[in-house]
């Protein structure tokens, strides 16, 4: 599987759904769900395009039996966290909030993992990298 692909247009449809999102609270003046918006394009839409490219400057990431399972992490956690933010924006008590943050932290250590893991054969020198 392709997850730079993945990773991409995932967040491509995060940042339609944020686009849409937001143009509602804007149109309805419901500004109480903007820190939801801007949970859903920064986590959902940034993070998903940077772990992509990530995995398209380092193939090899690709490859890791890890992968598919640490976007799924991620992506659910995301998923979760931006819920329970809404929840809270609109006056409940975000149960989802927390569980959802705990997944977002824990699919970015196992891709900090897998990163780290792939890229340990790199030698630094005084004039770079070797």
């Amino acid at each position: 599987m392709k997850m730079d692909r993945l990773y991409i247009l995932t967040g491509f449809l995060w940042l339609i759904a944020g686009m849409v999102f937001g143009v509602y609270l804007g149109i309805t003046d419901q500004l109480q769900f903007a820190n939801s918006h801007a949970h859903a394009n920064l986590l959902g839409f940034v993070i998903s395009v940077l772990f992509g490219l990530i995995h398209r400057n380092w193939p090899v990431l690709m490859a890791s039996k890890l992968a598919l399972p640490q976007f799924a992490l991620f992506e659910i956690g995301s998923l979760v966290l931006v819920a329970g933010k809404y929840d809270i924006d609109g006056g409940g008590g975000g149960v989802l909030a927390p569980p959802g943050s705990v997944l977002v932290v824990m699919g970015t250590l196992v891709m900090f993992w897998m990163f780290a893991r792939a890229t340990a054969d790199i030698k630094l020198t005084s004039k770079g990298a070797v």
